[in-house]
């Protein structure tokens, strides 16, 4: 089957972000959001999990551990949080409770102070070894699909024999209780989601622009995009020099990097307090400060803005919003980056886009508009279809590499 070009700029962008999505929320602790995010409505276009082998391996992991770790804490929880009472029978079954014995004497039990049986047995530990069941049984299935995937098939199977042993000391049984009913206990939620994604996996893989939340596992083609930028940023600094340090020494920044005596703080989808914007009707603003898909701050303040898309309007927009970042923040520089642009009808403003892009199309992917007041604004082509994705991903890293090191050495 020949893919289109936007269908192999999906496919391309994320074999070179699948590990990249989960390591930028793994980082952030925020692993089981990433995995809920994934369930979507599939396109019709979906392909096999062994498509995407390494996205799908990694997805697969993730999943497992999190599951790994919910039967942990349900575990510790069985043993911690059991419920005391009273029981009687004619046998001690635990500590004497002589008061309660003679009131009952009549009747010839004895009342013992014990740990309930109930409680050890409660249908959410007989939902979560159904759930670990299932996911095993289900991952063992995806791991003969993706058994290409060399080190990381290897870590998978490792997870499943873990696994494995960790839940067969659960309680079996029927119980009610569903997948629907777990959001009050967060080791069965996240066991749920593991298991949820592990089947999607199994039906197949998407990339898609927007999708309704469903059981499928759908990968949105612009949050790889601005995961992979984050990616390349990070890649471009080190490229020149700069040695990654910790965030704290940015205080609200996501990135920390340092060279010698420099440092560079990137902030991602976040506001800053170098912001113009200060009220409205005497409120403080803080909820109206924009925030760039990235803000670097060095010996010069960058804002940069991705677009995952081809439509001229929407690149013309992303133009003058970087503009409106620089005019807020001060920037010296603001990048636009963007796979390409379709040629075709626009208005004014949009056939002034396109000419820049045909400019960049002759000049190595990049152009440069100048202010006034002697500020820029880069437009650089990102385009994961341009050639094979190790060939996109050099061309991407080399064009930011050389807009960075003009304004952060």
């Amino acid at each position: 089957m020949t893919l289109g070009v936007k269908e192999t700029r999906r496919r391309n962008l994320l074999q070179l972000t699948g590990e990249k999505y989960f390591n930028y929320y793994a980082k952030r602790k925020r692993i089981v959001e990433a995995l809920e995010k994934l369930l979507r409505e599939a396109p019709e276009d979906a392909y096999g999990a062994e498509a995407f082998g390494a996205a799908a391996a990694h997805a697969a992991l993730h999943a497992l551990d999190v599951l790994r770790r919910a039967v942990l804490k349900a575990k510790r929880d069985r043993l911690i949080y059991r419920e005391f009472g009273v029981v009687y029978d004619k046998d001690l079954v635990g500590a004497l409770d002589v008061a309660r014995s003679v009131a009952a004497g009549a009747t010839g039990l004895h009342a013992s102070l014990t740990y309930l049986p109930s409680s050890q047995n409660a249908p959410e530990y007989l939902l979560l070894r159904q759930l670990a069941k299932k996911s095993v049984k289900t991952a063992k299935k995806l791991a003969e699909l993706l058994e290409s995937s060399g080190q990381l098939r290897g870590e998978i199977d490792g997870k499943i024999r873990e696994i494995s042993r960790l839940y067969a000391s659960l309680p079996r049984g029927v119980t009610w209780l569903t997948c629907r009913d777990a959001g009050y206990v967060d080791w069965l939620r996240h066991a749920c989601v593991s298991y949820r994604v592990l089947r999607g996996l199994l039906r197949g893989v998407a990339v898609a622009r927007r999708a309704r939340e469903g059981l499928d596992v759908v990968f949105l083609d612009w949050r790889l995009y601005e995961i992979y930028i984050y990616f390349l940023l990070h890649d471009a600094l080190e490229e020149l020099g700069y040695a990654e340090c910790a965030p704290r020494h940015c205080h609200n920044g996501d990135l920390c990097f340092e060279r010698e005596t420099q440092r560079v703080c990137i902030l991602f989808n976040k506001p800053h307090d170098s912001s113009i914007v200060a009220s409205y009707n005497g409120e403080p603003a803080q909820r109206l400060r924009g925030r760039p898909d990235a803000m670097i701050h060095g010996r010069q303040k960058i804002v940069v803005e991705a677009k995952f898309t081809s439509d001229p309007q929407y690149i013309t927009l992303g133009r003058f919003k970087t503009m409106a970042y620089m005019y807020e923040y001060g920037a010296a520089a603001g990048l636009l980056v963007f796979p390409d642009i379709e040629d075709k009808k626009t208005d004014l403003e949009d056939e002034a886009t396109l000419e820049i892009y045909r400019y960049m199309q002759q000049h190595d992917g990049t152009a440069t508009v100048k202010l006034r007041d002697g500020r820029k604004i880069h437009l650089v082509r990102i385009d994961p279809a341009e050639g094979s994705p190790s060939e996109a991903d050099k061309k991407a890293k080399t064009r930011l590499t050389k807009i960075l090191k003009e304004h952060t050495s």
